[in-house]
């Protein structure tokens, strides 16, 4: 029988310092500093990439609950003038209703917009 001794293999990525001696392997604790040293930048742009979202998106609520006042001084102008001009006799009171019943419709809508939005982004 042949026999046969296995021979060391040396591979090219093992690292020497000036002397010819091998280094020592890289600990766990290495490996994690580095991969934490690589990651910190990625988490730094993570992070402000979320702040400027939710910025934006308090941004759009302030402008959401803005128009929403807009829209309920509108309708109140809107009904108060009807209801004054109905008093005096100018408008008559099928008209009122039609018109508070279009601004009635108008509210809903708008309401159900307001908590559901049609189109999700």
């Amino acid at each position: 029988m042949m026999n046969e001794q296995p021979h060391a293999q040396t591979t090219e990525s093992e690292q020497t310092n000036v002397n010819g001696t091998p280094l020592p392997a890289p600990t766990i604790i290495d490996i994690i500093s580095i991969i934490a040293d690589k990651v910190d930048p990625i988490l730094k742009i993570v992070t402000t990439m979320a702040e400027r979202m939710l910025k934006s998106k308090e941004t759009e609520a302030r402008f959401r609950t803005r128009m929403a006042w807009v829209a309920v001084v509108i309708v109140t102008l809107i009904v108060g003038v009807a209801g004054i001009l109905t008093y005096v006799g100018k408008v008559d009171g099928s008209t009122f209703g039609f018109l508070l019943g279009l601004i009635v419709g108008y509210v809903l809508t708008f309401i159900r917009d307001a908590i559901r939005p049609s189109s999700e982004e």
